[in-house]
């Protein structure tokens, strides 16, 4: 299965076990489509659906593709209206259960998410976004996910230290890097002024000059996306966060008899 740069969509299907229902979108820019992996079951959307599996019947949507910026993101957001088809049931999902393709603008299968993963900013550090249109487009992207898809937790991902690329030269890698921590600060400021909006930062040991094994085997042979064990590094922060989150759902399960 190969879904990178697009938007895709798993179908309900049957539980094996009864399990609290979670609805997940997956939206952003090449990372959150999975760039740097061949397949989806490597990237993001497979890791975090096959750990999130454990504990719910999970219903997911994946909206993300090569180049979007929050400007992109926040257009996708405002035009696709939600699915209000009363008899949509979001139940358990499979990886494997793909029966449609859909184009970045189109609508949104799911009327409302329990968990929305947010991955943005790369490309607005690239393309100079200015930091007054990127705290007005987090603020909005925020207030639409809240508002109109009743999401109960929004989880961005801060920026990753680009400071540290292997694939950008000096000094663009530093330039780029300071812009980046000037966007991961606002969003920071942003998030706290909401509830049930989180940051996630990745820790990764520092590249540096020697550009350590360690840190390289989370990073592409492009030197700018994840490669496997990148997105599972990933996945489990935000399973973590999840669970943490979320744990009243996760307690009505183990009550379940």
């Amino acid at each position: 299965m190969h879904l990178k740069g697009d938007a895709h969509s798993g179908v309900p299907v049957s539980c094996q076990q009864i399990k609290a229902p979670l609805a997940l979108l997956i939206a952003g820019d090449s990372a959150a489509a999975g760039v740097g992996v061949s397949t989806q079951e490597q990237a993001l959307s497979g890791w975090l659906i096959n750990s999130l599996s454990e504990n719910f019947c999970v219903n997911w949507e994946l909206k993300a593709k090569t180049g979007v910026n929050s400007t992109d993101l926040l257009s996708m957001l405002q035009r696709a209206k939600p699915n209000r088809d009363p008899t949509y049931d979001a139940n358990s999902t499979s990886l494997s259960t793909i029966t449609s393709t859909h184009s970045f603008d189109t609508p949104l299968q799911c009327r409302s998410f329990d968990v929305a993963v947010i991955s943005i900013g790369v490309n607005d550090v690239t393309g100079f976004t200015s930091l007054r249109r990127w705290r007005s487009n987090v603020t909005q992207i925020i207030e639409i996910l809240k508002a109109r898809y009743q999401c109960r937790l929004v989880v961005f991902t801060a920026l990753p230290p680009m400071h540290e690329f292997p694939a950008l030269p000096q000094p663009l890698r530093w330039v780029l890097g300071q812009r980046a921590k000037y966007l991961n600060t606002a969003l920071l400021k942003l998030v706290n002024k909401y509830h049930g909006v989180n940051v996630l930062t990745l820790t990764l040991n520092p590249i540096g000059n020697d550009q350590s094994d360690n840190t390289l085997k989370y990073m592409a042979e492009d030197g700018f996306h994840p490669q496997v064990a990148g997105y599972q590094l990933w996945s489990n922060a935000v399973v973590k966060l999840v669970n943490e989150e979320l744990d009243e759902l996760v307690g009505k399960n183990s009550n379940v008899g």
